[in-house]
Order: C-alpha cells, then sequence, then structure tokens
C-alpha cells in the first residue's frame, strides 16, 4: 500500500486558512535528504550491485525519495518501471509483480516469467516497488529474477526497520545496498514549517518537531490538526501554536494511536519516567531491561541527556506522552511502581539518585521518610530546575515555608495568577512580601500594587526588612519615573568596607545571598539592567564574562531578561558581533526550554543587534516572531521592550503608519509614572525620524535627553543624546553628549561623541575616522551614515565617496532620511521643514505661530514656499509629500 501524504481540508476554513490548507496539502519540498539523495543516485546508475532498499518508519518519506529517484533515473533517459505491493493483493493470483505499468505502453505488465521478455534490451531498466515486505513469494521470486539482469536496478521501500525478507534483498547471490531513512532533524523541521506555512514562531516550531519526532507524515497531521481546530494560528505574520497540545483531542487521539504501538515493556517503562519526571538511565535499565529502554529511547518517546553512564537521566519527549503513559494507572498499581523506584534507587545507590526525587517517589509510595524532609527537598528541587517536582513536595510542607516554596515552584512554571492567589490568601512576611511584589510586577504586569506591596512590608518592619525586600524596592525603582537609584551603591544601605562599590557586591541586593532563590533570580536581573541601563554597559558585560552574574536559573522571565541585558550590554560596550553570537545561543537555548516569555525576550535581541548593524529588514523576522508570541500574560516590561523595536524597525522599512499604531497600543496600556513611557517615547521619536518628520522629532528627542540626564538614567540619556544630535547637528548638542558619555564605560559611547562632534563641525576627515571606526565595530547603519554626511568637494570627499560605495555594497539597510550628505536631496530649509511637519500634524496656522513664536503670517508664507518646492497644492498632501522629499538621489 503506498504511502499517501494527502490531508482532508476543512469544511469551513478563511481565505488566509483556505490558501494555507492548499499549501499543506500541495507536494511538500525534500529538505535535509541531500546525502541520502545521491546515496540512491549512486546506488542505481553504477554497476556495483542490483539495486537499493529504503528502510524507515511510516511516514518518514521513503515513497517520496524513491518517487523522486525514480524522477531522476527517468530524466537521465532510464526506463522506470513503478509498483506498489498492498497486503490486500498479497494472496490474488495474477496481478502481477505489484501492479506494474511500462510508462511507454498501456496496461499491466505481465506477470512471471514473460516480465523478462517484455523489458527493452536497448536502454537501462529501473523497477521501483513500494512497501516490498508486502510482496507475496512468487512476486518476489520474479523481482529476484530481474535483479539478476544486466542494466536492470531495483528500487524498494519497506517499513521494517531491518528491511524486507532476504529473498527481497538478494539478487543472484548481491545484496541491494540499504539506506535507512530517518526522521528530520529540528533544524530541518523548522526550515520546512517555513516553507509550508510561512513564518513560524521558533517556539511552535520546536513543539511540533518534539510532538511529530521530525516524521513528515505526522508533522502534516498536526498542522491539519491546529489549522481545522484554531490551534495554529497566525499573529504579526507568524504562525504560533497556542495552547497546550494535551488541551486538544485529536491531538491526544494521534498521541495515543503511536503510544498503542508499543509493547507491555515499553509502555512499562514510559510509566516509571512519567511518574519519576527525570529518571536514572541506571535505574530505568534496573527495572525493565535493556531493551525496553533501548526500543523508547531510538523511537523518540524519551529524551536522553549527555554525560557519564552513571549519570545519564531519560525524560519524558513531550508532556502529552507523559499525561497518556499515565492514563488508566490506578492508585495501587501507581504506590507499587514508585516502591519499585525506591527499591531500584537503593540499588542504583547514590550516584544514580536524585535526592529530592527520592523523597518524593517515598511520600508517594507510603513509605517512611529518611534523611531530609519534604521542605528540604522541594528547595533542592526549585535549585536543580524543577519546579513540577518542587510543587508537589511543597504541598507536603505546612506553614509559611510551605506556601513559600509552592508560590516559588508556581512563578518558575510561569503562573502568575496562582501564584497571587496563593501569596493574597496568607499572612506574609517580608520574604513573601518580596515575592509577592515581584510577581505582581513581572507576572501580572500591576506595578501600582507590586509598590503598595513594597511599601506596607517596609512599615510593618520598622526599619530595614532584609535583603529580599531589598531587591523588590529595586525592581519597582528601576521601571519608575524619579531619580534612578545609584550604580555604585544599593539603596538602602552603604557598601562595607573595602568592598567594590558596584550593586552585586553591596548587602542590599547582593550579599549576603537572599533566602527566597526566586528573589535572588530576580536580584541577578535587577542588577545586570542596573548596571546595563545605567551608564555601565562595559561592566555589565564583563560581569557576565567573569561570572559574578550569571543567568538566573529557575523563573524563565527573570532568566530571559538576563540573557537580554547580557547581549544588550555588549551591543552598547562596541562588541555587537560578540553580541549576536550569544544572542543566537540563548535564543536556541530559550527555544528548547519551551518558555515563551523567555523566547520573545531573548529572540527580540536578536532583532536588536541586527538594527544596531543597520539591517532592519534581516531584524524583522525576529522581531515579529518576539512580537507574535508575546501577549497580556507577558511581563509588560518585556512588552514594552519588544514593541519598541519592532515599531522602529517597520518604520525604518517604510511602513510608519503600523509604527504608529504599534506604539499608541503601548502608550495606552503604560502607566503615566512609569520609566517605561520614556522608551516608548523614544521609539516614537525615532519613528518620526524614519517617517521624515525631522524636525518634530528633534526637539523631542532634545527634551527627552535632559529628561533622561536629570534622572541619571545615563544609558537612554547618551542614547537619545547621540540620536538627536544626529537630527539636528549642534556644538551644544554634541558638548551635552560628551558630558554625558564621560560619565559612563563604554568605548562606543566615545565613538558616539566623535561622530557628533565631526558632525557639528562638518569635518570631512573626522567623519572618515569615526565610519571607519564604526565599521571596524560591526556598526555598519552608523558607518554609512557617517560617510554620507562628509561635505562634497576637495580629495577627503572623494576618499569618502570610494568609502561611502564600498559601505553601500555591505550596507543593506535603507539611507536614512536625515543622514544627508550627497545621497539626499532636501529641498526645505530647516524652517520650512519645522513649520511643515507641524502642518501635517493637524495644527493650524496660529497653532504653529504660537508653538515657534513666530506670526501667523510668516507661517502662511514659509507654507506656500514648501507647497512650491514640493509641487503640491493643499496641506493634506504633506505627509506624503515630507517623505518624497527625503529620498535618495540616484548618482551615475
Amino acid at each position: 500500500m503506498s504511502i499517501s501524504y494527502s490531508m482532508a481540508r476543512p469544511s469551513a476554513v478563511t481565505e488566509l486558512g483556505q490558501t494555507v490548507t492548499d499549501s499543506v496539502e500541495r507536494d511538500w519540498p525534500v529538505l535535509g535528504r541531500d546525502a541520502e539523495i545521491a546515496y540512491g543516485e549512486r546506488a542505481l546508475a553504477g554497476p556495483a550491485g542490483p539495486g537499493l532498499v529504503v528502510t524507515g518508519e511510516p511516514g518518514v518519506g521513503k515513497s517520496r525519495l524513491a518517487d523522486l529517484l525514480l524522477d531522476r533515473c527517468a530524466a537521465r533517459g532510464l526506463l522506470v518501471l513503478r509498483g506498489a505491493a498492498t497486503e490486500a493483493t498479497r494472496h490474488i493470483p495474477g496481478v502481477g509483480v505489484a501492479g506494474l505499468r511500462r510508462p511507454d505502453a498501456p496496461g499491466w505488465l505481465p506477470a512471471g516469467g514473460r516480465l523478462r521478455d517484455e523489458l527493452p534490451r536497448d536502454r537501462p531498466v529501473v523497477v521501483g516497488i513500494d512497501d516490498a515486505d508486502h510482496l507475496d513469494d512468487a512476486s518476489a521470486a520474479v523481482l529476484a529474477d530481474l535483479g539478476g539482469v544486466a542494466d536492470v536496478r531495483l528500487l524498494l521501500t519497506t517499513g521494517r526497520a531491518a528491511g524486507p525478507p532476504a529473498a527481497r534483498t538478494d539478487v543472484a547471490g548481491r545484496p541491494l545496498r540499504r539506506l535507512h531513512l530517518p526522521s528530520l532533524s529540528r533544524a530541518v523541521t523548522s526550515e520546512l514549517l517555513g516553507q509550508v506555512l510561512g513564518p513560524v514562531d521558533g517556539l511552535t516550531a520546536d513543539l511540533l518537531w518534539r510532538a511529530t519526532r521530525g516524521n513528515p507524515r505526522l508533522l502534516r497531521r498536526m498542522l491539519d490538526i491546529g489549522l481545522e481546530t484554531g490551534g495554529l494560528t497566525r499573529a504579526h505574520g507568524v504562525w504560533s501554536w497556542r495552547g497546550r497540545l494535551d488541551d486538544q483531542p485529536r491531538v491526544r487521539d494521534l498521541a495515543s494511536t503511536d503510544l498503542g504501538t508499543f509493547d507491555s515493556a515499553e509502555i512499562t517503562a514510559l510509566r516509571y519516567v512519567a511518574l519519576a519526571g527525570c529518571l536514572s538511565e541506571r535505574i530505568l535499565v534496573d527495572l525493565v531491561g535493556d531493551d525496553a529502554v533501548a526500543a523508547v529511547t531510538a523511537r523518540g518517546a524519551v529524551t536522553r541527556s549527555d554525560g557519564p553512564d552513571v549519570r545519564r537521566t531519560v525524560a519524558m519527549a513531550h508532556p502529552l506522552y507523559r499525561q497518556l503513559a499515565l492514563a488508566g494507572l490506578g492508585q495501587l498499581r501507581r504506590r507499587q511502581m514508585y516502591r519499585d523506584l525506591v527499591r531500584a534507587a537503593g540499588r542504583a545507590g547514590t550516584r544514580g539518585v536524585d535526592a529530592a526525587g527520592l523523597v518524593w517517589w517515598r511520600l508517594e509510595a507510603d513509605l517512611p521518610q529518611r534523611g531530609p524532609g519534604p521542605a528540604v527537598a522541594a528547595a533542592r528541587a526549585l535549585a536543580a530546575g524543577a519546579p513540577v517536582l518542587a510543587e508537589d513536595l511543597a504541598r507536603h510542607v505546612p506553614g509559611t515555608r510551605g506556601v513559600g516554596l509552592r508560590a516559588q515552584a508556581l512563578m518558575a512554571q510561569g503562573r502568575p495568577a496562582e501564584t497571587e492567589r496563593l501569596l493574597g490568601a496568607v499572612d506574609r512576611d517580608t520574604e513573601l512580601a518580596a515575592l509577592r511584589s515581584l510577581n505582581l510586577f513581572w507576572g501580572l504586569s500591576r506595578p501600582a500594587d507590586a509598590r503598595a506591596e513594597v511599601l506596607r512590608a517596609r512599615a510593618a518592619a520598622g526599619g530595614p526588612a532584609g535583603d529580599d525586600l531589598g531587591v523588590a524596592e529595586l525592581a519597582v525603582s528601576l521601571f519608575t519615573r524619579g531619580p534612578s537609584p545609584a550604580v555604585d551603591a544599593a539603596p538602602g544601605a552603604a557598601p562595607p568596607p573595602g568592598a567594590s562599590p558596584d550593586p552585586v557586591a553591596s548587602p542590599a541586593v547582593a550579599a549576603p545571598r537572599p533566602l527566597n532563590p526566586l528573589v535572588a533570580d530576580a536580584r541577578t536581573t535587577m542588577n545586570a539592567y542596573l548596571l546595563t541601563f545605567r551608564g555601565r554597559p562595559a561592566r555589565a558585560a564583563g560581569r557576565f564574562a567573569d561570572g559574578s552574574l550569571t543567568l538566573p536559573a529557575r523563573w524563565p522571565a527573570m532568566r530571559g531578561s538576563a540573557a537580554a541585558c547580557h547581549v544588550h550590554a555588549l551591543i552598547l560596550a562596541g562588541q555587537l558581533a560578540e553580541a549576536t553570537r550569544l544572542a543566537d545561543r540563548y535564543y536556541a537555548e530559550a527555544v528548547r526550554r519551551g518558555q515563551p516569555v523567555e523566547v520573545a525576550v531573548v529572540g527580540h535581541e536578536r532583532g536588536v543587534c541586527a538594527m544596531w548593524a543597520g539591517r532592519p529588514a534581516e531584524a524583522l523576522p525576529a522581531l515579529r516572531e518576539a512580537r507574535a508570541l508575546i501577549d497580556e500574560h507577558t511581563p509588560f516590561p518585556v512588552r514594552v521592550f519588544v514593541s519598541c523595536e519592532y515599531a522602529v524597525c517597520v518604520a525604518a522599512l517604510g511602513r510608519p503608519d503600523e509604527a504608529y499604531r504599534e506604539l499608541d497600543r503601548g502608550l495606552a496600556e503604560i502607566p503615566d509614572d512609569l520609566g517605561l513611557r520614556d522608551r516608548l517615547e523614544f521609539s516614537q521619536i525615532r519613528a518620526l525620524a524614519h517617517s521624515g518628520r525631522l524636525a518634530y522629532a528633534a526637539d523631542l528627542a532634545d527634551r527627552l535627553a535632559d529628561r533622561y540626564l536629570d534622572a541619571a538614567r545615563l544609558t537612554t540619556a547618551v542614547e537619545c543624546a547621540y540620536f538627536q544630535v544626529r537630527l539636528r547637528p549642534s556644538t551644544r548638542g554634541a558638548a551635552r553628549l560628551r558630558a554625558a558619555a564621560k560619565e559612563c564605560d563604554s568605548p562606543l559611547f566615545d565613538l558616539f561623541t566623535d561622530h557628533a562632534e565631526a558632525l557639528a563641525a562638518a569635518d570631512p576627515r573626522a567623519l572618515c575616522r569615526v565610519a571607519d571606526g564604526f565599521a571596524e565595530r560591526g556598526y555598519l547603519g552608523l558607518a554609512y551614515e557617517a560617510a554620507a554626511a562628509v561635505p562634497g568637494g576637495g580629495r577627503v570627499s572623494r576618499d569618502a565617496d570610494r568609502r561611502l560605495a564600498d559601505l553601500a555594497g555591505r550596507y543593506p539597510g535603507p539611507h536614512p532620511p536625515w543622514a544627508g550628505g550627497p545621497g539626499v536631496a532636501d529641498p526645505l530649509t530647516a524652517r520650512e521643514r519645522e513649520v511643515c511637519e507641524l502642518a501635517a500634524s493637524g495644527l493650524t496656522n496660529a497653532a504653529i505661530a504660537t508653538a515657534l513664536n513666530i506670526s501667523v503670517r510668516t507661517v502662511t508664507n514659509l507654507l506656500e514656499r514648501a507647497y512650491h518646492k514640493l509641487g503640491i497644492h493643499r496641506r493634506r498632501q504633506l505627509p506624503a509629500a515630507l517623505s518624497r522629499s527625503l529620498i535618495p538621489v540616484i548618482r551615475d
């Protein structure tokens, strides 16, 4: 029976869904099979043997590969005979060899010995039989006879791992070559999804790969289920699987069918792994034997960790399989299996046993405890990155400690609403208050409630309340408008004698280590934010490099945010190439962990790296994916950062309206007293500049830079002041930037200052040096901008033209509207442009006159001159005309 990849089309779909369904139904491209195709062509083309047998699990693509090989044989002029064996026709006489047909003759080819007589004598022949393991003995004998004929090659496919019977693989004493077709890798599956559907977020690609183990037939079925049920949806041009796979009955049915092919020993092995969560391979072998463990591993039902044999562990490949493996397992049988685990752990010794897991097994087995109790075990499980086990253990811990442990386990699983219900119902000490404040802020996006919780706990303590609450205070203050926390001393305490004046080493935040592990995670992330965005990006990058700062191990939102800080610190320290490599690595790790918030924030930094490299078109897929992954459950600082960079990117690509809508949504969600509104405002300024509203953007940037400086937010102050002076070069702007950059530790900021001063002085040699400096560090957009600003005339200008031409070949981004220089013509004076921008925004002439402190008549005259230069006649034509006035001039 030949394998069919066609799928039933949903009865009712949208126009988009119809298009996607058609794409799913069409033949998929053959990806990741180059080596197999080359091997197959060699086996069928040369005289080394009678042919090839392709093996592999059902649905892996054997038939598709065979068809492709046969098509290539036909293209080379060989006569190709195709057929397929079926179980239904195995015992029916007279059908022939699997229903073979010649492409150049009508009807079936004859069976038995006459088939050999029908073959041409003047050209090579390839006989392809799909599902050859269903051949009857007579047909197999005929094929064996054909294989002995010169210039006849066989191509067989079989679903049996060992291949078809020997009679079908041994021809005239010569065996067919074997080719085992594996499932698709994670990377190839992701590429295939992209070609079939379009952009797919990395989390969804990984989810589908793990659910199908790279089997193309299962992947098609999963896509069909997702499209039909709405589990697979598209937002911002990116496909995502929303919700859990085990929430879909059809997915459960598909997985149940798959698990139904396992034998009893393999099912028992899966149940032990499902009960334990993560189990020593040594213990599992002791319980079910090597063969069962090897079978479930080979079939991808479990994953095996790397490392020495005595420490190797196995875990369920997907939560869905865990749920199905435990379905129908009664309480008595469950208890007995836990007792089996305890006994096997005793035989394995301490090297193969997880102490926290052993405590849980004894609890579930109703056996007396030995050694540490549930509280210690829960803390250990949390520290080891096993929050589900920690939650189970914490349920056996009474009192406040049990509440705290369970709350941490819930937060580590990304369940902030359940955490708040738990913490909001108990009397809290300062440790739980800090935990609740952080959860309110980062988990539930309720900054006012988070601040109130900190104030309540501080008042209840009647004085210094310890490290945990200090971290919560820092988290709130970092994102609140007003004076910034000092970089060189943590809030509320002075550095200890002889200690380095650094927030990582100051007692209120870092030493001694907070008792609460999730607060410790938050401390790391908040210190990373404090250093990166308060003028010490180079120090932040150095702290990550020397291990003083490490990524949080337990809380996904904090881990992703710390990773993003690490990448961003490298960008701002002038190490763009290293930042890009690190962002890719962090992204791959986040996808493997399967946490949407972590994937979104780290993936967004991949786009940020591309933006700093001057590659907005390359940045867009990463930023679009991050934008598609965030929702109302994503911590609002992450939502703001992702939305801001996405908006700037689409503005740089010529879509300002989309950018403004994105930023307006963000502004509507953020309270007025949060500093994140400033980040949105800065992004709005950048979007305005990309759309050609340079004067307005420069004025806003000027005021925002002063606000950042007043609040001692040095990093963002430098960024904003630098952008402002690029829009409107001036000695004053360059001096302000120089003063701010001196307070920071980034060599990149020194280059910003050199650029600003060169622009203000119109110094061609300095601009060339700046362009070279940016190019060496990989900031090609800024290098191109500096080279484009070199004034015309003279030898330096000719050198700059050559430099600009070289950069233009390496820089794929658009010419920035504000870059000026020989590449852009702006017919308007600065005052005319300013008046036109205000008029385009909807202001009347009187309002413009008031804003600029000039007369209404002057406004009218300026507009009339601008209309003439722009070739327009009406006010409503201004927005489009202003953008057109800044397009590049193409030079011969």
